[in-house]
């Protein structure tokens, strides 16, 4: 009788450790927040999620393309070639302020970099932001620094070795006619230099969810593009922005539109 009370006793008190022993947590390995140490489950689990940030052309509301022609006033211009740089990818909400990706050069020709795929926890967001351009630390470097195929690289033909050098942060290049006569010549407008970096700041509901890819579109309406620009003016190629480039570069992100 005493042998069993004591048997009893034993296993009362093993079970006692075992129950105190458990330490809640994330038990998926695959989450990102897993507790290697936890051995019950909490439901806390969380998980990578994918956004995606696709760039479009807009004319007002119509969908524009590379060589579609933009028409305003008198003047006319065919675009032929546009590329930019987006830098220092942040998306946040209220308690949080996260840094995505450093650098991503936009292609509007090349449909594999008319977008990007952001790596965030699921989750709800209310910001996104990013510069046009690059940042101080990012211009002062040169293509050698970086493989021939990163954005900053030899191969995307964006550096401008000028004293000081500069990668090039906006390409615009096409045709125009200000004449009405369909007499068109070539016209480019490349803005460099980090005088004219911008960052802009975009308040949107974003919810990620690790089961789909959400998407943000960002549309760049060209119709605004060429406000209060003097179309017969040059776009001086010098190491301080002059007012045309100040005036484009503020019509750019002025037409940078978020779904």
């Amino acid at each position: 009788m005493v042998k069993t009370s004591y048997l009893h006793l034993l296993l009362c008190i093993v079970m006692t450790v075992l129950a105190s022993c458990k330490k809640p947590g994330c038990t998926d390995i695959s989450a990102i927040n897993y507790d290697a140490e936890a051995n019950k489950d909490d439901n806390s689990c969380f998980y990578e999620a994918n956004l995606s940030v696709r760039f479009h052309l807009k004319n007002g509301n119509t969908p524009f393309s590379i060589y579609d022609t933009l028409s305003f006033g008198n003047n006319e211009f065919r675009l032929e070639k546009l590329k930019f740089y987006v830098s220092n990818v942040r998306i946040d909400n209220d308690s949080t302020d996260s840094y995505v990706k450093d650098v991503h050069l936009v292609d509007m020709d090349n449909v594999t970099s008319q977008s990007f795929t952001l790596v965030k926890p699921e989750g709800s967001y209310s910001r996104l932001s990013f510069g046009v351009g690059l940042d101080d630390i990012q211009n002062n470097t040169i293509p050698a620094d970086y493989s021939v195929d990163h954005p900053l690289g030899l191969n995307q033909n964006t550096f401008w070795a000028m004293t000081p050098s500069s990668y090039i942060f906006i390409m615009l290049e096409g045709k125009m006619d200000t004449s009405s006569t369909t007499d068109f010549y070539p016209m480019s407008y490349h803005l460099a230099h980090s005088d004219l970096y911008q960052i802009l700041n975009f308040d949107k509901t974003i919810v990620v969810d690790a089961n789909q890819t959400e998407v943000i579109n960002i549309n760049l309406n060209m119709a605004v593009l060429f406000n209060n620009v003097d179309l017969s003016e040059d776009l001086p190629h010098q190491s301080k922005a002059s007012p045309l480039a100040i005036q484009l570069m503020s019509n750019f992100c002025n037409a940078l539109e978020i779904e």
